[in-house]
């Protein structure tokens, strides 16, 4: 939409209870619309509290009683989507207000998508100049004046101050085209640099989106890295996950990859400390129940780090923690009614044993009653197995010029040479990495035959197809 035919305008503040939509309320609303000279301000405190809620810190001269009194957000929804509709709605780091908006108006049952201008970001355009562009510094720069500040009307009336300042004070065709480019792209938030949008390549890879003090906020794999960044931006396809923390965005960055497999093997090697917990969260230990049908108790709890998985060894679960084990084998044990005692749980939980006497074998534990519990404890056990390692040896996956080189359900490296491949085989092997293996046992079965090439198990075997992966490559 070109400028000259931008809509009727609204300038409009939210404070808020805190900075994530999902979590947190709106607690004001302010609202200024222009209609050419008329100018019309309108404002509400909004009471943010939920049952299951405790009482929040109130803004700035918002005292308890009068958020007590106030109207719950839904009670004004109607009002306030009326006086939004078919407006440009101009806010400072807009992706926060227009997220708390789109949330509440969701809670509400009301749709809500505004075309949507960032004033934080046209003023980095346009004052390039400018070390900060947060309100205080505008006014300090351009003499705009406040009674006070984090009070939604006044903010907003801030906010046209400077709208009306700009036009005012710069050529009408450069605004014109920093409002045009700013409308024609994503809505980034504020503290984000533009350019960063602008360099990412158009190549396969994996992206990491910075919040404060480079916090991760988002890490992910993407096909077309600029196409997939830019989308996350954009307020058509939002998801709420993006909705709740795209505002709190600083900084991305990515690492290129030849294909979707190196972004997801990037990612699932990312050691990175502040990566999000559940990208990020990498055991020191893992554990593996092993299944030995002629032991008592049948089940015994091995470590995975540094153990082959081709030793002949029936495994069965990849846990964190023995009390994870123990756990998740108790579900087993309930789901299937087997025998504590035969499977390794304590035995005075074991409803199967009860009321034996203390010098008594159960039932369970010999004949067919043993058979019975061992049948019922290998299907129960089934969906958990740890598949053994389906090649003779290592073996290499093409990926353009890239040959990742796995062996035991480990990497060992990424080659693009006959001696490179030579080297990583000689590494030595790390240990067991939980995604790494989750990776490959959801790959491998469905990547085309050619680009797969085992690498044999001796030195001499290795040299051939080192050389046809390459060759072929």
């Amino acid at each position: 939409m070109s400028p000259k035919n931008l809509p009727p305008l609204a300038f409009v503040d939210v404070e808020t209870t805190g900075i994530d939509p999902r979590t947190n309320r709106i607690t004001e609303v302010g609202v200024v619309t222009v209609d050419g000279p008329r100018v019309e301000k309108w404002s509400t405190v909004i009471n943010p509290l939920t049952r299951r809620q405790e009482r929040p810190v109130a803004p700035h001269e918002i005292t308890d009683s009068m958020r007590d009194e106030a109207p719950r957000f839904k009670d004004v929804a109607a009002d306030l989507a009326r006086r939004l509709e078919g407006r440009l709605l101009v806010a400072h780091n807009a992706r926060f207000d227009h997220g708390f908006l789109k949330t509440e108006f969701d809670r509400a049952g009301i749709h809500f998508a505004p075309q949507v201008l960032c004033s934080l970001m046209l003023s980095r355009k346009l004052y390039r100049e400018l070390a900060h562009h947060d309100l205080d510094s505008l006014m300090a720069s351009h003499a705009l004046t406040a009674p006070v500040r984090h009070r939604a009307l006044h903010d907003a009336s801030l906010v046209w101050q400077f709208w009306r300042h700009v036009h005012r004070a710069l050529p009408r065709a450069t605004v014109a085209r920093a409002i045009e480019a700013l409308l024609e792209g994503p809505l980034v938030p504020g503290h984000l640099d533009l350019s960063l949008i602008d360099r990412l390549p158009e190549a396969p890879g994996v992206y990491f989106l910075h919040g404060e003090d480079e916090e991760i906020l988002v890490a992910a794999t993407a096909s077309n890295l600029k196409s997939r960044v830019q989308s996350y931006f954009r307020l058509d396809v939002i998801s709420r996950r993006a909705l709740a923390i795209s505002h709190r965005v600083r900084n991305v960055t990515w690492r290129v990859t030849q294909g979707p497999l190196g972004a997801r093997l990037q990612l699932a090697l990312s050691r990175e400390p502040a990566l999000p917990a559940r990208k990020a969260r990498v055991p020191s230990a893992l554990h593996s129940y092993r299944f030995a049908p002629d032991a008592v108790p049948c089940l015994s709890l091995v470590g995975l780090c540094g153990r082959s998985l081709r030793d002949g060894d029936d495994l069965y679960g990849t846990f964190e923690s023995p009390r994870k084990a123990q756990n998740a084998l108790r579900r087993t044990a309930a789901r299937h009614r087997l025998c504590h005692s035969i499977i390794g749980l304590p035995e005075d939980s074991c409803e199967a044993c009860a009321g034996r006497g203390p010098d008594q074998v159960p039932d369970c534990a010999r004949g067919i009653g043993r058979l019975t519990q061992l049948t019922r404890a290998f299907s129960g056990l089934r969906s958990l197995r740890v598949p053994p390692w389906p090649y003779h040896g290592p073996i290499g996956i093409r990926e353009r010029r890239d040959v990742y080189v796995f062996d035991q359900w480990q990497y060992l490296g990424t080659a693009r040479s006959s001696s490179e491949i030579h080297d990583v085989l000689e590494t030595r092997a790390p240990e067991f990495d939980v995604r790494v293996f989750r990776l490959l046992v959801k790959t491998l079965p469905r990547l085309p035959p050619r680009r797969v090439v085992p690498l044999g198990s001796s030195r001499e075997q290795r040299v051939s197809p080192a050389c046809a992966v390459l060759s072929s490559s």
